[in-house]
């Protein structure tokens, strides 16, 4: 049971099925479409003895909320509470969690029988696309205190877009890798551009390469073993990869220099790319300048737990 009291949303299904119509509502979905796409993709908890009086009473309610009851979900949901079918498997947790939960349902009982609220409105998402095409590069240049302490004021880090990734609710950002220049001096070609270090974002371990694939699923585990997996000199599988979270224009600093577009570039040896981009490290811009400074100083110069007293390690075979 997917549930952690008896209260309406202390419930997996209960919040996934409130967030979910919410959600489609904010995409400038009507409430009819909606609700034929959630009896599609909740199928499998409205087929299940206990989920299934979850997912409509969490539907009837939020409806009733945002002023959007449909007859036939009213009608469902009522019908589930007087045939009491709800109550068994919370007489089975005691005495006490039945009438708790009893009470719950007549509560919304009450309610769904009551006129419901004027309709609410709903305001849309206004999604950003970040603009960048793959290749492109950026300079930053660090002017901070963490820079100075670091002695990496006046260096630049440099940004290139190779792919994007879907930020919610919608959002498209760029994933990019990250160079930090030697001195104050910028890149003017391809060729300089590409002897400049990468910054290492990240690492995983090994034995968690697979992840998040389900273990159970062996086709995935065979078909990820073909991959070639190198490891650094302390067993890790380092990452270069972040994820700008960049969700409107504005967040995107205007003190970026666009350096140009390099398409040809060496990527990072042994890099290890994440089978999900869940997974991938994330960044916000106002945290940019500090995050890239903590990998530098913690993946490249090696200053991570981590890589302390690590000569003994066993690297895999």
């Amino acid at each position: 049971m997917g549930a952690w009291g008896t209260k309406l949303y202390q419930d997996d299904v209960a919040m996934d099925v409130r967030n979910t119509l919410k959600d489609l509502l904010h995409r400038g979905k009507s409430v009819e479409e909606i609700t034929k796409q959630m009896y599609e993709d909740f199928a499998w908890a409205i087929d299940d003895q206990d989920d299934g009086p979850v997912f409509w009473f969490a539907l009837a309610d939020t409806q009733w909320k945002l002023g959007r009851l449909l007859p036939e979900v009213k009608a469902q949901a009522l019908a589930l509470i007087d045939k009491g079918d709800d109550l068994e498997r919370w007489r089975a947790e005691g005495p006490k969690h039945a009438v708790a939960r009893k009470k719950v349902l007549s509560e919304l009982k009450q309610k769904l029988e009551s006129p419901q609220p004027p309709e609410k409105k709903v305001s849309q998402y206004r999604l950003y696309q970040c603009e960048w095409e793959v290749g492109d590069v950026f300079a930053y240049q660090l002017d901070s205190d963490l820079a100075s302490e670091e002695g990496l004021w006046g260096r630049y880090i440099l940004v290139q877009k190779v792919d994007a990734y879907t930020w919610h609710p919608g959002h498209i950002i760029p994933i990019v890798y990250a160079k930090i220049t030697k001195d104050d001096r910028l890149p003017t070609s391809a060729e300089e551009y590409d002897q400049l270090e990468y910054i290492q974002t990240s690492f995983t371990k090994y034995e968690d390469r697979f992840l998040p694939i389900d273990r159970n699923r062996e086709d995935d585990i065979a078909e990820k073993s073909k991959l070639k997996y190198e490891v650094d000199e302390y067993g890790y599988l380092p990452e270069y990869r972040i994820e700008l979270i960049s969700t409107s224009k504005k967040v995107i600093p205007s003190r970026l220099v666009y350096i140009g577009n390099f398409p040809d570039i060496t990527p990072p040896k042994k890099e290890f790319i994440p089978h999900s981009k869940l997974n991938i490290y994330a960044v916000r811009w106002k945290d940019f300048e500090q995050r890239l400074i903590e990998r530098y100083t913690g993946y490249n110069l090696r200053r991570e737990t981590i890589y302390i007293d690590k000569s003994t390690i066993d690297l895999p075979k």
